[in-house]
């Protein structure tokens, strides 16, 4: 748990948000949609949450290592 609180959030957020306009795009201009296209677009959106998450508990941290001294 300590190794995933340590990583940059902003690359999750920022490879979410790519891989939600890759799968909102490619569901915009094809015909059938398909389980895979809702697949990418699902994840990109929990990858940018999971990345709000680890950036909300790295503030935390912050800032009560902040009040502490």
């Amino acid at each position: 748990m300590k190794k995933i609180l340590e990583l940059n959030p902003n690359l999750f957020i920022s490879i979410g948000l790519i891989s939600m306009g890759i799968g909102g795009i490619w569901m915009s201009y094809t015909e059938e949609k398909n389980l895979i296209q809702l697949g990418i677009f699902v994840l990109g959106g929990l990858l940018s949450i999971n990345g709000a998450i680890i950036g909300l508990i790295q503030n935390r941290k912050i800032i009560k290592e902040s009040k502490e001294q």
